[in-house]
């Protein structure tokens, strides 16, 4: 069996991993999205909003491919959450849309321009709640509440994974700060702010970033997880020049990303769109501290080229490769993957991004039975 062969836990393969060691075998950690109610016969209704539903879909998976060593938690994505405090206003089958579409997250002007000053006098946190309630058209004790339950959720959760021998993604979602408040304004009214409230765009996402780190790292200390997802799409230059990159996103998420390193906790970069033009920055950040968990729009090997041997990397089978590709597609490029951009260490086998709720079920068959072709190394 393949699990006999292993010589490390997932933990000590995903560390060993970050400081870019010799590992036993390839760390595996694919995001599954939303697949797993289709890998199990479920409606995407079902897989969302039934926890107990979704978690048995989910250990079908896992059962099915035991060299599954990391997994991310339901919460991000399940709807009792994601309705109420998600990061923007969702759609979801069975509420919204039919029973069995895939979740949408919708852009909407949530918060004003005058909001910056709520951020600015009372914090993140305050700001955050409005945001929620506001957005979500619900009070602020349902919001709570919903803080409340998702802890819970990511604690029980947390200790299953561990009676079946996997390990959390993480319990404890961060973003970039730019991101953030640009979710809440949404797209075109941000881009106006940054043209004409630049120094209150500044202020702002220092305060996002002040706040927000001090909340992952409490958060993080609290669940006993020494990892923090960073996710962001919107910060690089598939959006915004390099003037406005380096003004508004890149001291700020770095003081961030140093908070939390100082703190002995791993940021896992998880970056959407196309950041081939960011990747030097990377290199500023402390060697073998962090991931950058890349979604099959930037060039992986390009990465590899800039920041091989400065930190890991994390992805990247493509979505089009799960939905429309063969088996043999999806083993050559795993080949590639495994070949290239984990000769030397430090790769995370994964999805680009999540694989997707299309995903052809040989297809996730053959991004796992590459692990043991091309990813064992003892």
């Amino acid at each position: 069996m393949v699990m006999s062969k292993d010589v490390m836990t997932p933990e000590e393969r995903f560390n060993a991993t970050v400081r870019m060691e010799p590992v036993d075998r390839v760390l595996c950690a694919p995001l599954q999205g939303q697949y797993p109610g289709q890998f199990a016969g479920l409606t995407n209704a079902e897989f969302l909003w039934d926890m107990e539903k979704n978690r048995k879909a989910i250990d079908a998976m896992a059962d099915a491919y035991p060299m599954w060593d990391m997994r991310e938690l339901s919460s991000d994505i399940a709807a009792p959450f994601a309705s109420r405090i998600g990061l923007m206003k969702s759609k979801f089958p069975g509420r919204d849309l039919p029973e069995n579409a895939e979740y949408q997250n919708h852009e909407l002007e949530t918060l004003s321009r005058e909001d910056y000053d709520l951020l600015l006098s009372q914090g993140f946190f305050p700001y955050m709640l409005k945001f929620w309630q506001t957005s979500n058209e619900i009070s602020q004790g349902e919001v709570l509440a919903a803080l409340h339950e998702v802890t819970e959720f990511n604690r029980v959760e947390m200790q299953h994974l561990a009676s079946r021998g996997q390990i959390p993604y993480t319990a404890i979602l961060g973003g970039i700060p730019f991101d953030l408040l640009m979710m809440a304004r949404s797209f075109p009214q941000f881009i106006k702010d940054l043209f004409q409230v630049g120094d209150k765009v500044e202020a702002a996402v220092w305060k996002v970033a002040e706040g927000f780190s001090e909340m992952c790292i409490g958060a993080a200390k609290s669940c006993g997880i020494n990892r923090v997802m960073v996710g962001g799409g919107r910060s690089n230059t598939s959006f915004i020049g390099p003037r406005q990159f380096k003004r508004f996103v890149w001291p700020q998420l770095k003081m961030y990303l140093e908070k939390m390193i100082a703190a002995d906790l791993t940021p896992i970069l998880h970056f959407d769109a196309d950041w081939t033009g960011n990747l030097e920055f990377f290199l500023e950040l402390p060697k073998g501290k962090f991931v950058l968990e890349l979604d099959g729009f930037t060039d992986i090997f390009r990465a590899k080229e800039i920041l091989g041997g400065h930190c890991a990397l994390m992805g990247d089978m493509k979505s089009p490769l799960f939905a429309t590709g063969t088996p043999d597609d999806v083993d050559a490029y795993a080949k590639k993957l495994i070949g290239t951009i984990g000769k030397g260490g430090g790769l995370i086998y994964s999805s680009g991004c999540s694989i997707p709720i299309n995903a052809r079920h040989e297809n996730v068959k053959a991004f796992f039975d590459a692990v043991e072709k091309y990813g064992r190394y003892n």
